[in-house]
């Protein structure tokens, strides 16, 4: 809710939510995975009711390990 009520575009948010639990947690790696639905889309750009727009930042070992991206990506895709 922090981010999210600033006026910026998705992939921003993103980013910015995984550098602050990247620097607040030090872990070894950070995955954020948004979904959201915008109205703009919705009403005047694809006109699809429901549509998402899916956004990712990986950090650490999400980024270098393929092995634990691919496990990532399988539990946020299930």
């Amino acid at each position: 809710e922090h981010f999210s009520k600033r006026l910026q575009v998705q992939e921003t948010m993103t980013k910015q939510i995984a550098d602050l639990l990247d620097e607040s947690l030090n872990p070894q790696g950070v995955a954020v995975v948004l979904r959201a639905r915008h109205l703009c889309q919705e009403m005047r750009g694809i006109k699809k009711s429901g549509a998402e727009t899916v956004t990712s930042c990986l950090k650490g070992v999400f980024m270098d390990d393929g092995l634990a991206r691919k496990e990532f990506f399988d539990l946020a895709n299930a």
